[in-house]
């Protein structure tokens, strides 16, 4: 059986995610769609505007047969990281081709890039340690070395979506697997203030939202992903950005110096910065937009943020175990899911309430941050039921 898998987070499903699905299931002409999802954190260490199961529900419309989520514990990480849980949870639900997005859609480019960063040679990593060395940040230092080194992939590692495509591209080697890329140009810009209709960003269909500029996001969205939202924000079940600010900074105030010094990827120095940030900001943006520059990106100062939140430690991370089970959010009715889920070597976990028994403390810890933001009590998600078209 063929099976297309992506990885996403669907914040919210936009025109731009459809053509996605709808050109990757074009190219690979698959049997079965699955999503795996990142659930009530991203991998830049923000709350989602929608629940898991109102995002699964979006990519089943949008023409997926089955969505999963993600670990949390592989979902607030860098790149590199995210991707290799990500695709090692595809490749264990069967998954044949992977499909994903890059700014450069040149697959032969790609691959000579990721194979430098999974077996660098030595010019490499000695030019990468002298730019470390002068107090450049690692992704701008990453950067910098691949281009000197590979000087016809220049800039590639500048552009969101081409970084994580090279690091689907690296998880496949590093895991040996024989999943075949299907790679899609990416137009429009991942970060654009304004909205394209055409080409949208989720982050601005996100701001024109929250600000109640309605008419605008949801001409960027597909009608079943407007009316969802609608009714969203008429039931408040939308996360409130200032519970979100106020729970963080409390945490951050009252950590002690052990729990600071157990956050993971801490360069030296930087629990210092942070702790020093909390005790004066005002909100979440203030205190990133404070540390975030040259030295500390934003979204390491986020993710940062997230792990102080949920209680997730260096040794968590760095002990976390590949997704050894398969969280199903939402599910296409179709006759051969039955049989596929039984010859399959991970569980696939189809209630709430059995998925507590084997669910981490920090995954259940993000859903009680998002219902807590929501304002929803903290039984969610054992209240949802698996999402079913």
């Amino acid at each position: 059986m063929k099976i297309l898998g992506i990885v996403a987070e669907y914040d919210p499903f936009h025109r731009g995610h459809l053509y996605h699905m709808t050109e990757a299931v074009r190219r690979a002409s698959p049997d079965l769609v699955f999503v795996v999802l990142s659930p009530c954190l991203k991998q830049r260490g923000e709350i989602p505007l929608l629940s898991p199961s109102d995002r699964a529900r979006l990519a089943l419309e949008g023409g997926a047969d089955a969505v999963f989520s993600l670990p949390v514990l592989w979902t607030v990480r860098d790149a590199e990281h995210y991707a290799l849980g990500a695709v090692s949870l595809l490749s264990k639900l069967g998954v044949t081709d992977l499909a994903f997005g890059a700014e450069t859609a040149d697959e032969s480019l790609l691959l000579r890039a990721a194979d430098l960063l999974e077996n660098p040679s030595p010019s490499f990593s000695a030019v990468l340690k002298e730019n470390l060395s002068s107090g450049t940040g690692y992704p701008a230092a990453l950067s910098a070395a691949f281009s000197s080194i590979l000087p016809e992939a220049e800039g590639l590692l500048d552009q969101p979506n081409n970084i994580l495509a090279v690091c689907y591209l690296r998880a496949i080697l590093r895991l040996k697997l024989s999943l075949r890329p299907v790679i899609i140009s990416r137009t429009g810009s991942y970060h654009a203030a304004e909205i394209d209709s055409a080409s949208p960003s989720a982050s601005a269909i996100r701001d024109c939202l929250l600000r109640g500029s309605y008419v605008s996001a949801f001409e960027a969205v597909p009608s079943y992903t407007a009316d969802l939202l609608r009714r969203r924000f008429l039931e408040g079940r939308i996360p409130d950005e200032r519970v979100l600010d106020a729970l963080l900074l409390s945490r951050l105030r009252s950590m002690t110096d052990e729990e600071y010094s157990l956050l993971p990827d801490l360069s030296e120095g930087m629990e210092n910065a942070l702790r020093t940030a909390a005790a004066v900001s005002r909100t979440r943006e203030e205190l990133i937009l404070s540390l975030s520059g040259r030295r500390y990106p934003a979204a390491r100062i986020s993710r940062l943020c997230a792990c102080a939140l949920l209680g997730i430690t260096k040794n968590d991370t760095e002990n976390a175990p590949f997704p050894d089970h398969a969280l199903l959010l939402g599910l296409r009715k179709r006759p051969e899911m039955t049989a596929l889920w039984k010859s399959l070597p991970v569980p696939v976990i189809t209630s709430f309430t059995e998925w507590k028994k084997t669910a981490s403390p920090s995954d259940l810890a993000a859903w009680r941050l998002w219902a807590q933001c929501s304002g929803l009590p903290d039984t969610l998600p054992f209240t949802e039921k698996l999402v079913s078209i």
